[in-house]
């Protein structure tokens, strides 16, 4: 056999590889898109999300002139704002690592089809910026890493890209909605006024670097100090939607005040025979009273205060 064979021969097997690669693909293929979502998230000023965790009813999320707000349905409110840093942070990071599907079959299967995935359009004004279907999630128990599968909302192709994008996006509702109930530094703290029923109601009050109860009674500084960090963070997320405060008092009231703040107050609402839950932190939003047990955090009695003395 002759050079010039050899070297026809060579080719013609090259010329098969990459014909192989270009049109049958495989896993270890890089023929597809290497980026999938190019926006600036500076420019997002809306957000809809169809998830099956919300039954696949549209969420909006419309950027106001200071914040975001979310609607579903005839119910509004203001949104969470690490939801919506977190939504836009896991988009742009949104990298194809394989190629797993080219056909419309093999959508249900990875959970990229209308019934089964979360798609999210992301808007500057009208004008639509992208579109992806989020679906399954999968973990690979050998190397200890996340993936999700993903579809362009105009493409039939399916990719693997890293990360566990369904915690960020399929969410009900709720999952998007601001739950703030309170937050306070525990060192501006200087007033605690409890307006209870009867005559139970007491005020917890910081006179020089000491708390006492109603001013005369001296107040155990171990038990304030495990009050005053339980009021560090409070997130509510038992929602009471249609709930009217207007013309009703409130049963229970805690005001909280102090330096280098505005006074917060917190109320206990008679709805029936339980209670709901208001913070001005949070004027929009109401609360089951048993969510997370924030009423029996806030509303104690002045006993707990009260210092006690070993024989």
């Amino acid at each position: 056999m002759n050079r010039n064979s050899i070297l026809l021969i060579v080719f013609v097997l090259l010329l098969a590889i990459f014909l192989g690669k270009r049109f049958l693909g495989g896993d270890d293929s890089r023929n597809f898109r290497e980026v999938l979502v190019e926006v600036d998230t500076a420019a997002v000023t809306k957000i809809v999300l169809y998830t099956k965790a919300n039954d696949h009813e549209a969420v909006e999320l419309i950027k106001t002139s200071a914040t975001w707000d979310v609607k579903s349905g005839n119910i509004s409110d203001e949104a969470d704002k690490g939801s919506i840093g977190g939504m836009l942070s896991s988009l742009v990071k949104i990298t194809p690592k394989r190629l797993v599907a080219k056909s419309g079959d093999k959508w249900a299967q990875y959970e990229v089809n209308d019934s089964l995935g979360t798609q999210v359009k992301v808007y500057n004004g009208d004008k639509l910026l992208a579109d992806v279907i989020i679906g399954k999630f999968n973990f690979q128990q050998a190397t200890r890493s996340m993936s999700t599968f993903v579809r362009l909302g105009d493409d039939k192709d399916v990719y693997s890209v890293d990360g566990f994008l369904s915690s960020t996006f399929n969410q009900p509702f709720n999952g998007f909605r601001d739950k703030t109930f309170l937050e306070t530094n525990k060192t501006d703290l200087a007033s605690l006024k409890f307006d209870y029923p009867g005559d139970s109601s007491f005020v917890l009050s910081k006179i020089g670097e000491k708390w006492q109860v109603n001013e005369t009674m001296a107040a155990d500084s171990a038990s304030v100090e495990s009050f005053l960090n339980g009021l560090r963070s409070i997130r509510q997320r038992d929602f009471v939607d249609g709930f009217v405060s207007a013309g009703k008092s409130a049963l229970y009231q805690l005001t909280v005040d102090g330096n280098n703040m505005s006074p917060i107050v917190v109320q206990g609402f008679q709805e029936g025979e339980g209670l709901v839950l208001h913070s001005s932190l949070n004027e929009n939003a109401f609360f089951e009273e048993g969510g997370l047990n924030a009423f029996e955090k806030l509303f104690v009695p002045a006993g707990q205060f009260f210092e006690t003395t070993g024989e």
